[in-house]
């Protein structure tokens, strides 16, 4: 969809009944009504969606949305939470969980978070903040369940610095990975229904993560690098030495994923072909393997991480275009292996629709509540594109709350903002 000012304008009385039941956990009528007018704001077209161009269109004083997303003590995680209550469901059934991080390119050194770091909206090390994000998709759209900025740990042992930005005098030092894995917790908590897990490298390579959704009986389809870990196809026989587990003298050595993907016989392959977003077909081929890393044998009383090698390997290129760790619960198909191997890039939708359409990446202010105030707004002025979307292609709409009746507060608002279209007309 080419969102403009004219679908905005034609479903400005649908935003009324999408954000009243949401926004209702803000309390207070004038959060309400600046939480409706922030949301307003980066839904109306516009090259920039910082605050003062955004007061600007709506015709209001930028004093009071700056207010409201940098110093109001409003709290974003009951925002997403009754986006995980009452608006994901309407997606359901769910086909996988997407973890994946975006980057935020600023100038200087007081934004929150702010550090050079590598920057994944523009593929290098950038001066940048860095966001982890949890979308959930039904294979055709995603939806935004979660999302935290990354404190690189300079940040974090630099308590001066951190008071300044407003971050939580007791927050301690958390890895995206494991910064995902607390996203995961949310959404669990949360009633989300459950559903395969995706990630590049950055978190597929980690096996504390891997580990994490182990415990949580969570289902991954994870990227790894595959000249990076060590496995064999059959476990080899393990004896004790100095309180820590070896591989028997006779046994093989392990070898790289890399290596093992070179030894797959012809009969392994299935190829596969598939229509793309262009309408082009496009063809690969799939192969997988039980393995048995062999990480876990210098811990302690380690022992053998056993996981499905999976590898995507056009015929006729040189090494793997992609490979893959799973842990599922049914035998894997090669259906489901292309579903899931394909499935992650999804989260591309909404970083490009939120940055190119929505100012996901315009917010200019510096303080940690400011920040996470804008990713849960922003969440819900997607939310509210994509149900447009789909109630144009599928007759779909998302109910969200249990009442049929409005808040004063917002309909007012966006009366307002009609009233003020008109007379641009």
């Amino acid at each position: 969809m080419n969102w403009n000012q004219q679908i905005f304008r034609r479903n400005l009385n649908e935003l009324k009944l999408f954000l009243s039941p949401v926004l209702a956990v803000l309390g207070r009528s004038e959060r309400r009504v600046a939480a409706t007018r922030y949301v307003q704001g980066l839904l109306m077209p516009g090259q920039r969606k910082s605050i003062e161009p955004m007061a600007a269109r709506l015709g209001v004083d930028s004093q009071g949305l700056q207010q409201f997303i940098a110093d109001s003590p409003w709290d974003e995680v009951a925002v997403w939470r009754v986006i995980r209550k009452e608006i994901i469901p309407s997606w359901e059934p769910l086909q996988a969980w997407i973890i994946d991080e975006t980057g935020w390119v600023k100038q200087g050194s007081s934004s929150v978070g702010v550090a050079h770091q590598y920057c994944g909206s523009v593929g290098k090390q950038a001066n940048c903040q860095v966001s982890v994000e949890l979308v959930v998709s039904d294979g055709e759209m995603v939806a935004p369940a979660a999302g935290r900025l990354y404190l690189p740990e300079s940040w974090v042992q630099d308590r001066v610095r951190c008071k300044e930005a407003g971050v939580p005098a007791d927050l301690p030092f958390k890895t995206k990975t494991r910064i995902a894995l607390d996203l995961i917790d949310q959404a669990l908590g949360d009633g989300v229904a459950a559903a395969p897990v995706l990630a590049d490298s950055a978190y597929g390579d980690s096996s504390e993560f891997r580990q994490g959704l182990r415990e949580r009986s969570i289902e991954f389809f994870l990227q790894v690098s595959a000249s990076s870990h060590k496995a064999w196809t059959k476990p080899p026989a393990l004896v004790k030495k100095l309180k820590r587990s070896h591989p028997d003298a006779n046994a093989p050595a392990a070898q790289t994923l890399e290596t093992i993907a070179h030894e797959f016989s012809d009969q392994q392959w299935h190829p596969v072909r598939w229509k793309a977003a262009d309408r082009s077909t496009r063809k690969t081929r799939l192969a997988w393997v039980e393995v048995y890393l062999a990480h876990g044998l210098r811990q302690g009383e380690g022992t053998l991480e056993r996981t499905w090698l999976i590898v995507d390997w056009p015929e006729g290129d040189p090494q793997p275009y992609h490979c893959f760790m799973a842990d599922l619960k049914r035998p894997l198909t090669t259906a489901r292996a292309l579903q899931l191997s394909r499935g992650r890039w999804m989260i591309e939708q909404y970083f490009q629709r939120g940055k190119d359409d929505l100012g996901l990446d315009h917010y200019e202010g510096r303080s940690w509540r400011g920040f996470h105030h804008h990713l849960a707004i922003s969440a819900i002025a997607y939310l509210f594109v994509l149900s447009v979307h789909l109630r144009a292609k599928k007759n779909f709409w998302v109910d969200v709350g249990d009442s049929a009746e409005g808040d004063p507060a917002v309909f007012g608002e966006i009366d307002r903002v009609l009233l003020l279209l008109r007379h641009e007309i």
